[in-house]
């Protein structure tokens, strides 16, 4: 009886562990030898591949004054320069010569399921002197190949673009997309000042839990755990009844205490008072 409760127990602080990873939505999607694929722990995935020459040809910045191309599949970007075919480029920004500003063989992604709609974050590094790209895929079922935008560089030598697209759409079950935003719903667009020159921008955002809510809810969930899992321990292995199942019970005692102790030896001196006395050397 008592090894399995001590089972049940630490499914359980197993289980509140998980739900606490999962409270925020952002979930990582592995990027395997596609580049422009990404697959979810549960199987659906994201694909890019059918927007893989669609924005390969230049487009304006928000500040009119550099031009980018994105092919997240690599390969498809040859406007010279560092933006070649071989160097499997996935974004380029040309301000007097074009730019490696991340490659297709360097990314990662992270989805924000809570996200309406649903969005992912497409990161590309290993761009000439450090440079990476952040390009944020939105979900809108119907728009294909979607749109892009601009997004700014922020900080300094991190740009940021945004596809509208149904490829943004998470897939499973026979291929069809979910996560379809609800009627009415419109695109974020993206805000922010300063092109590839490195003016501040940012790029647009979407809802979705905090992450001063995330931290509350983790905070939760590890109090319970300790409390539940305690208890559980204390009297199926222990034998433990009543409030001798507390966990560390005498050092909960003992908190109140310090936390006095602690008070009187910080205010006593501002007080005047004997704590105010030290002993000589």
């Amino acid at each position: 009886m008592r090894d399995m409760a001590g089972v049940l127990s630490y499914a359980l602080l197993a289980g509140l562990s998980l739900l606490a990873a999962r409270a925020s939505g952002q979930q990582t999607c592995t990027v395997g030898g596609d580049p422009c694929h990404c697959t979810l722990s549960d199987g659906r995935y994201i694909d890019l591949n059918a927007i893989s020459t669609a924005f390969t040809t230049p487009f304006e910045g928000i500040n009119h004054e550099y031009q980018y191309v994105f092919g997240p599949c690599g390969g498809s970007l040859d406007l010279g320069d560092e933006c070649i075919p071989s160097n499997q480029v996935a974004v380029c920004q040309q301000a007097g010569t074009w730019y490696n500003l991340g490659q297709s063989s360097q990314v990662t992604v992270i989805v924000d399921t809570n996200a309406n709609p649903v969005t992912s974050t497409w990161t590309y590094t290993g761009g000439s002197d450090a440079r990476e790209t952040h390009v944020v895929v939105q979900c809108q079922q119907g728009s294909s190949p979607g749109s892009i935008t601009d997004g700014g560089e922020s900080p300094t030598l991190n740009y940021n673009l945004k596809v509208v697209s149904d490829v943004g759409c998470i897939k499973g079950g026979g291929g069809q997309p979910t996560d379809t935003p609800p009627p009415g719903t419109q695109p974020v667009t993206s805000n922010g000042g300063g092109g590839g020159g490195g003016g501040g921008g940012t790029s647009g955002k979407t809802g979705g839990i905090s992450p001063g809510s995330v931290t509350v809810i983790i905070f939760f969930v590890v109090v319970t755990s300790y409390l539940v899992g305690g208890v559980l321990l204390m009297h199926f292995h222990r034998g433990a009844q009543g409030l001798e199942m507390i966990p560390n019970r005498s050092l909960w005692v003992e908190v109140p205490g310090l936390i006095k102790e602690g008070v009187l030896f910080v205010v006593s001196p501002c007080r005047g008072g004997r704590g105010a006395d030290y002993e000589k050397l």
